[in-house]
């Protein structure tokens, strides 16, 4: 069984996406908007690409360690 995929604005979703957010369950109202965001769309048919994949500091907890330190190498002593 495959699903079927869409593409929106260059976005790839599944074929089962209501053609509006407003026909979407987790649409609250025009005010309010999605309770899950564009990023975390229920539809989305692949995770949005992270900042921080292969990043050599680990992950962070509350700020980022690359922008703080503004490297973009390993350091020699990690």
């Amino acid at each position: 069984m495959t699903d079927r995929i869409i593409i929106i604005d260059g976005i790839k979703y599944h074929a089962d996406r209501p053609r509006s957010c407003r026909g979407c369950f987790f649409w609250q109202n025009r005010k309010k908007g999605c309770t899950l965001g564009k990023s975390n769309c229920y539809y989305l048919a692949e995770a949005p690409k992270s900042p921080c994949r292969n990043c050599p500091y680990g992950p962070c907890v509350s700020f980022c360690m690359r922008k703080v330190l503004g490297r973009k190498e390993i350091p020699t002593n990690a």
